[in-house]
């Protein structure tokens, strides 16, 4: 199996992150975990940068990745599909003809996710947590999927405005409803990816 080098930023707080950090240790283990500000002498197949990062640290990483894809493991740096984005699609069924609102326009999430749903034939409304209307938008359009990863501890969608959505995927703790999904598996896609 491929060897993996996981960098992350120690000096910035996350707990998701760590989480996710500890899942990968666990559950993946030819994956080597270190600090940017200690990164080791060692080749590695693969690449997976984990945010919160230092931008000047990330955007010379990631320029890096863009120009040596076959290191992407992420795949949103090179302009594939990222981890996430796969994991969320597995939980989606049928999504031809549905309308799904995303609530990210992250490199990491929301950009490749939308792309591919398009390309699966979806109608996809790609916004970010500061759209003015977002309430306007989940009242007044019939919705079949909203995905929401705003990153913003203090945003939050009523319940009142996602009791006709078939399909609510929070990762964020974004949507105050008891019927969401708030996991998708990132560790088995990155498993799936390592070949």
């Amino acid at each position: 199996m491929e060897e993996l080098l996981v960098l992350y930023d120690k000096d910035i707080e996350d707990k998701d992150r760590d989480l996710y950090l500890k899942s990968i240790e666990k559950n993946i283990t030819n994956a080597s975990i270190y600090d940017v500000d200690d990164i080791p002498n060692l080749i590695a197949d693969k690449l997976l940068l984990l945010k919160p990062m230092e931008n000047d640290i990330y955007n010379k990483l990631s320029q890096l990745l863009k120009y040596n894809p076959k290191l992407d493991i992420e795949g949103s740096h090179s302009g594939g599909l990222s981890i996430t984005a796969e994991a969320v699609l597995k939980k989606l069924k049928d999504i031809k003809g549905k309308t799904i609102v995303i609530l990210n326009q992250s490199n990491i999430l929301g950009k490749s996710l939308a792309s591919e749903l398009v390309k699966l034939g979806a109608s996809v409304f790609s916004l970010n947590s500061n759209f003015k209307s977002i309430n306007n938008l989940l009242r007044d359009i019939d919705i079949d999927i909203l995905i929401s990863a705003s990153g913003d501890k203090n945003f939050k969608i009523e319940n009142k405005y996602l009791k006709n959505i078939d399909t609510l995927i929070d990762l964020s703790d974004d949507l105050e409803s008891e019927n969401k999904i708030t996991r998708v598996d990132t560790v088995k896609v990155l498993r799936s990816r390592l070949k």
